[in-house]
């Protein structure tokens, strides 16, 4: 709570000097320094419990060094508190970790280096970590369980000289997570590839493969497609994932999910989302089929509230989820 009180306090002195506030921007002292987050509550109704929580509390600060470097640095505590409403009783995780800390260096529209602890570039949900910027509040298990969400190391990235509007990662961690408290899956080794190509304003698609390490010493390979397409009234987006981990020269085992989503907004403020999701790890022996409805209403675009009912194969599973969540 200190610490909270006293990133509100620093926002508040800076942004006295600093440039005229806008939602969702943070506050902009000067061009090497930009101070901003973000919150998110949570309800959850499943069989066996109804809670609240508020889930997520974060620090954003970024800005420019030079033309050609940048950086930012994200803190954020989840599960900062939680209260269970069936049996009163209550958690809460009060520390902050390192979600994220890079910089960038820009050489080109061919060749930029990303280096430090950063999202691993894979598909299309992954890269969006921050609640209130999603469709949904949950998060499909394919983006959860199969690879390794952060990495601690280099993103090579940029355009591919001669090929229109194809752009790459090559990315790569050979140490331990700058915080392996705050990451689904530690591990010391983390190398992939991946592509994407804009084929016009409305459609992308790409791939993407990967060899990681995890702290169990299994080793696990990847590969994995998405495809996006986005009107401004209709957006569809599909992601599937086939992954190999190797328990000994002669046993492999193999996991594999999917899933597909479709948003309707029938208003700039109001939407509609369906979500079909498949998962079946072998590993774990965990197979699930998911169905998902929700309702998202962004009265700004900082601002979200969502709810949605998620069905699964397995009725003991099945929960409701609405969520508050504001970027500032």
């Amino acid at each position: 709570m200190k610490f909270i009180l006293f990133s509100l306090f620093t926002i508040f002195a800076l942004s006295l000097q600093a440039e005229p506030y806008k939602m969702g921007q943070g506050v902009k002292v000067n061009e090497m320094l930009n101070i901003g987050g973000y919150f998110s509550t949570e309800f959850e109704s499943n069989r066996s419990s109804d809670s609240v929580a508020l889930e997520d509390i974060a620090v954003i600060a970024y800005g420019d060094l030079h033309p050609m470097l940048s950086y930012l640095v994200e803190l954020e505590s989840a599960g900062f508190y939680r209260k269970n409403l069936s049996d009163d009783s209550h958690s809460s995780d009060k520390n902050f970790h390192i979600e994220r800390l890079y910089g960038d260096l820009w050489i080109s529209n061919e060749v930029n280096i990303r280096f430090g602890k950063q999202i691993a570039p894979i598909g299309y949900w992954n890269r969006e970590p921050i609640n209130v910027l999603r469709d949904t509040t949950s998060n499909p298990l394919y983006s959860m369980l199969l690879f390794p969400r952060f990495l601690t190391g280099i993103d090579i990235n940029g355009f591919i000289p001669k090929v229109d509007g194809v752009k790459y990662h090559l990315f790569g961690q050979n140490n331990n997570d700058l915080d392996e408290n705050y990451i689904n899956i530690p591990n010391t080794h983390f190398f992939g590839f991946a592509l994407e190509k804009e084929i016009s304003n409305e459609l992308s698609s790409g791939i993407s493969i990967g060899d990681f390490i995890p702290k169990s010493s299994v080793r696990s390979q990847f590969i994995q497609a998405n495809f996006k397409y986005d009107n401004e009234v209709w957006q569809i987006l599909a992601e599937g994932l086939v992954a190999k981990s190797r328990y000994s020269n002669t046993r492999d085992e193999y996991a594999f999910s999917a899933y597909m989503q479709g948003m309707y907004r029938y208003t700039q403020k109001h939407a509609v989302i369906g979500r079909y999701e498949y998962f079946n790890d072998n590993r774990t022996q965990y197979e699930d089929n998911i169905l998902t409805l929700g309702y998202s209403y962004r009265p700004w675009y900082p601002v979200s509230l969502k709810a949605e009912y998620q069905f699964h194969s397995k009725n003991d599973e099945n929960r409701a989820l609405i969520s508050f969540s504001v970027l500032f």
